[in-house]
């Protein structure tokens, strides 16, 4: 390094970038050299070094190079921290929706350790659930395999336009009134659980906590003969069913080998004991 120039390899070694950056830096017009010898090679002058320290202290900031670069054109106390104030926002935004991030990791985590606890196969049985707030889609025509996936979506991307994810489960919701009626899957459709949060998304619904009759099983959340078992089961027990039916999936196919060509699911009923 000489008194007052600086090749473009000991100016890029100060600042621990390559000189490919450098020249990027010279071809938009951030930083350029001094001069350019015959062979195409940059100098730069020590006096660019506190330039190129701060445009790296930016850089390190987030700041984009646009910005960099127009910050310079006009540069003074006051716009540099007008500069850095628009980045710290730009910062807690991010911190936010990492937040929310680490909210859906966290929901998703306990969703599959709840599965832990093994359930008897095709086993009625009582239990009490807390309430929850579902986001509902409406099945197009009777659900399939295919009916199923492409609305499942249909409720996924939904969310992901409210700016929030499908972390807590989902499966199919069987209207009450359609419960003596042949036709039992009309005005059924998708439902996926929401965060613990408030939303404005056209067709959130709550389910109200209470008792449920509940039942594993190896199917997909479309089966009537599971619902007509399981409603029978209620029956002759004395319980009144008391609302709509939600055929959980807890494990889809992705988690299994050949043995199981179905989903891992919860079917539950909403009852009350009768006097």
């Amino acid at each position: 390094m000489g008194d007052e120039i600086v090749t473009i390899s000991e100016m890029a070694k100060l600042h621990h970038l390559t000189r490919q950056t450098l020249i990027y830096y010279d071809h938009i017009g951030l930083l350029k050299p001094v001069s350019i010898n015959e062979h195409g090679y940059r100098f730069y002058s020590v006096f660019q070094i506190p330039v190129l320290r701060e445009i790296c202290l930016l850089k390190k900031f987030g700041v984009k190079l646009e910005d960099i670069k127009k910050s310079f054109e006009n540069r003074s106390p006051d716009s540099v921290i007008h500069l850095l104030e628009l980045q710290q926002d730009s910062v807690d935004k991010q911190i936010e929706e990492l937040n929310r991030t680490r909210m859906h990791l966290e929901q998703r985590i306990r969703f599959y350790e709840s599965l832990h606890e093994e359930h008897p196969i095709n086993t009625p049985h009582i239990r009490e659930i807390g309430p929850r707030k579902v986001l509902f889609v409406p099945f197009p025509s009777e659900p399939c395999k295919d009916v199923l996936h492409l609305t499942l979506m249909k409720a996924w991307n939904l969310l992901f336009d409210w700016g929030t994810m499908p972390s807590s489960g989902f499966g199919t919701l069987i209207r009450c009134n359609q419960f003596q009626s042949e036709n039992l899957y009309k005005g059924a459709g998708i439902f996926v659980v929401l965060p613990a949060a408030e939303y404005d998304i056209p067709g959130v619904e709550e389910i109200p906590g209470g008792t449920f009759a509940c039942m594993y099983k190896y199917s997909f959340p479309y089966f009537k003969e599971d619902f007509y078992t399981l409603k029978k089961w209620t029956e002759s027990g004395n319980y009144e069913i008391t609302g709509d039916a939600l055929d959980l999936c807890l494990l889809d196919t992705t988690f299994y080998n050949s043995e199981h060509e179905v989903d891992y699911c919860c079917l539950q009923i909403p009852v009350k004991k009768t006097t």
